[in-house]
């Protein structure tokens, strides 16, 4: 190989693994979403959606994983050292400090917020990022 051929594969590496660099940094470091200002994929009630999961697991996730919902229900119990409510005995809701002030237990409140996961032993529905609409 000449040596103009050896530059130009050369430079052609470090170009392409620059690239590759950058790529992966902004594939890593994505801006995070704001579920505040996103509107609700769903509105339901916490009897509701737990009856849908109960019935039909598989589906209900593939629906409701990783979407913004707003849900209403009873406060049956707070924890603020998690900042998490617990809605109808049934859904586990994170909040942030100023966000779990606005609620007592026995209001009826409804939480935006995002659906992660729900857990087949416990019977239990997870959000987090949520915030209180009523």
């Amino acid at each position: 190989m000449t040596r103009k051929l050896k530059f130009r594969l050369l430079l052609g590496s470090v170009f392409g693994l620059l690239l590759s660099i950058i790529a992966l940094y902004f594939f890593l470091y994505q801006s995070h979403r704001d579920i505040a200002s996103e509107n609700s994929a769903f509105e339901t009630s916490v009897n509701e959606l737990s009856q849908r999961f109960i019935n039909n697991p598989d589906s209900s996730i593939a629906t409701y994983a990783n979407q913004t919902i707003s849900i209403y229900g009873n406060v049956t119990a707070l924890d603020l050292k998690q900042n998490s409510i617990i809605l109808d005995d049934k859904l586990i809701a994170l909040l942030t400090k100023e966000e779990i002030k606005k609620v007592k237990n026995g209001d009826l409140v409804k939480v935006k917020g995002r659906f992660i996961g729900y857990d087949e032993l416990f019977e239990e529905l997870r959000m987090d990022q949520c915030i209180v609409e009523q």
